[in-house]
């Protein structure tokens, strides 16, 4: 039997179960079994993120790479034995608004959180940080700027974001991605694509 062939699947139910700044759905479905057939009918939970630019800078003259510290919800419960454990570093990141381009979206995110602009954005890849309870698909980019133009504080006033930029310089970097310090899966494949492909050669 071929694989691809069982690849097919059936959407019966959409229910929009909440619908704020984020959505959640709960969906039914159902799908072709490897070894022949169907499943029966699943019921799934599903948080409506919607798709997002992610952009690792970084500026190859220096030595340095770019990345922002932040207060993030999602370490809160996690971190009340160590306060720190809140504030996690990673790239520049944000949601694509209604009507808007990938690279507009990333203009737009590099501006309001690194406090610099750009024009010229680098595909890397796209992936799914959570596709067990998620729809969310980031769109990861690399950015080449200059880090003496990037100021120490940034952040979009009106989304009350409090944001601290570090450069951190290649080697250290490295060293860190190394031993498993940093723990945002966006910064990971961010740097992993920095050391091991941009600057591999």
């Amino acid at each position: 039997m071929q694989t691809e062939s069982i690849k097919q699947f059936e959407i019966s139910k959409i229910e929009k179960v909440y619908d704020g700044f984020f959505k959640m759905h709960q969906i039914t479905f159902r799908h072709g079994l490897y070894q022949g057939g169907w499943s029966e009918p699943l019921i799934r939970e599903l948080f409506g993120r919607g798709q997002a630019v992610v952009v690792l800078l970084y500026d190859s003259k220096a030595q340095q790479v770019i990345l922002i510290e932040q207060i993030r919800a999602g370490t809160l419960q996690h971190a009340t034995g160590n306060n720190a454990q809140a504030w996690l570093i990673e790239p520049v990141a944000g949601m694509i608004e209604a009507g808007e381009s990938k690279l507009s979206a990333c203009q737009r995110e590099t501006r309001e959180e690194a406090g610099v602009e750009v024009s010229t954005f680098e595909p890397i890849c796209h992936f799914y940080p959570s596709p067990g309870g998620s729809d969310e698909v980031l769109y990861l980019y690399g950015a080449e700027v200059n880090v003496d133009d990037l100021p120490d504080y940034a952040g979009e006033a009106s989304e009350m974001e409090d944001i601290r930029l570090i450069k951190m310089p290649f080697h250290d970097a490295k060293a860190k991605l190394l031993k498993a310090e940093f723990n945002v899966a966006s910064t990971i494949i961010g740097l992993q694509w920095l050391f091991y492909q941009k600057l591999a050669d």
